[in-house]
């Protein structure tokens, strides 16, 4: 049996192998300079079909993020952690989707930095990891088009947003509402979609009781760290959301979160 009857990867002949060879050969200046430890890497896998198929995934990636980069050739006083690194090129080589290698792309941009020991985004690898394609696109949606609030304290929150069966369809690329139901679900227990709306009672995904299916796609602080450390580098969280951000006042959230309760009661009380 053929790799490709068992993993539908079509095997790489000698033609595409030369194209693996000019890809790596394409992006081996890059790594010398930002990660070293890289070439190694994608020299091992030059072995098999499967290995290929992961090699060509990870300069796929590579090229996304040298493009982030405008890397021309020239000095780049920046360096990947090399734990971060390493677990980059793993989880992205298991990737061939666009959206989810534009993400891998720039979680390696953003893990670079001067002295190259910065190992937070690890917290980011396994979520990628883990991430579909469609859960990607509804991420990409969410952080894009909810309204975002700072605190005083420079912490940012996103307003609930919800958006009909038909847009969620339009927005993952598929209308099967079991697999938007469970890709919702997973969103939500990885904590990517809040449990409950910031401001508001209902948690993220569908309701069971609610025959029209309206999402509720807010995400969660750290899908909006996720997003920002996808497509930024080396700029603050407030530098990067700019003026799509309102700022926040406590008091009048908690006022607000009073003034429901209270209304909550009256109803019961009736």
């Amino acid at each position: 049996m053929e790799i490709k009857d068992m993993f539908g990867i079509e095997p790489i002949g000698e033609a595409g192998l030369e194209v693996v060879k000019a890809s790596i050969k394409g992006v081996s200046s890059f790594l010398e300079v930002v990660f070293k430890p890289g070439l190694e890497e994608l020299g091992y896998l030059v072995k098999d079909q499967v290995r290929l198929w992961r090699l060509n995934n990870i300069l796929r990636t590579l090229e996304k993020a040298q493009g982030k980069f405008e890397f021309d050739g020239k000095e780049i006083n920046l360096t990947a952690n090399a734990r971060v690194g390493i677990s980059i090129m793993e989880g992205c080589s298991e990737v061939d989707n666009e959206e989810l290698q534009d993400l891998w792309a720039g979680l390696f941009v953003s893990s670079c930095t001067p002295d190259g020991k910065d190992d937070s985004n690890m917290n980011f690898v396994d979520l990628l990891r883990r991430m579909s394609s469609v859960e990607a696109k509804i991420l990409d949606y969410a952080c894009r088009n909810c309204n975002k609030y700072i605190y005083p304290n420079q912490l940012i929150v996103a307003e609930d947003i919800t958006v009909s069966f038909d847009t969620l369809v339009k927005i993952a690329g598929t209308d099967d509402r079991y697999r938007l139901d469970s890709e919702l679900d997973h969103m939500r227990s990885i904590e990517l979609l809040l449990q409950g709306g910031s401001f508001a009672d209902s948690g993220g995904g569908f309701t069971a009781s609610d025959e029209s299916l309206e999402a509720n796609i807010t995400p969660s602080p750290l899908a909006l760290n996720l997003y920002f450390k996808t497509h930024s580098l080396g700029i603050l969280p407030k530098v990067f959301w700019g003026d799509k951000l309102k700022p926040r006042d406590e008091k009048a959230d908690k006022q607000k979160q009073q003034d429901e309760f209270d209304r909550i009661i009256s109803e019961i009380s009736k």
